[in-house]
């Protein structure tokens, strides 16, 4: 008896231990790379970080960067008779989503490639998709889509 539970006892010190330990070893290999880098970058090309956004004319002529947001300014239909309109007017949107209930509109705001709206307390999110992001049915082969909500609020151009 003494026996049984001495090797329980190691039993379970050693599953312990092993719980413990990482399954993948740590790389601790911080050796310098031994690609040469040159100190001045060459005259034709300018360095830039790899994470730098590039920058674009909007930026400098003093207007707010609404990146291709404008590009979702449309009518875009869905299913069963529902559809999302945008239009912009004085630099703001307007999102307009009929559904089943029927037709409200939200005003938005460019983030990006984005329009970003409050419905019901709550950000909601216009990006451009395919029409397989939205998650809608029937929407698989389409190309130019938006979506809100995936699932269930997706629409496209037809």
């Amino acid at each position: 008896m003494r026996r049984s539970l001495m090797l329980s006892a190691l039993a379970a010190v050693i599953c312990v231990a092993a719980a413990c330990e990482p399954s993948t070893p740590e790389k601790t290999d911080n050796k310098p790379v031994d690609s040469p880098s040159p100190a001045v970058s060459p005259s034709g090309s300018p360095e830039a970080s790899p994470d730098a956004s590039p920058k674009t004319d909007k930026a400098d002529d003093g207007k707010a960067e609404t990146g291709n947001a404008d590009k979702l300014a449309a009518r875009w239909n869905g299913p069963e008779g529902t559809y999302l309109n945008i239009t912009k007017k004085d630099g703001k949107y307007s999102v307009e989503i009929a559904n089943l209930d029927g037709p409200k509109t939200y005003e938005g705001t460019a983030k990006g490639d984005t329009i970003e709206f409050t419905r019901d307390g709550k950000t909601e999110t216009v990006k451009a998709a395919t029409g397989e992001e939205t998650g809608m049915k029937g929407f698989e082969k389409e190309k130019d889509c938006v979506v809100v909500t995936k699932g269930s609020e997706g629409f496209c151009k037809k």
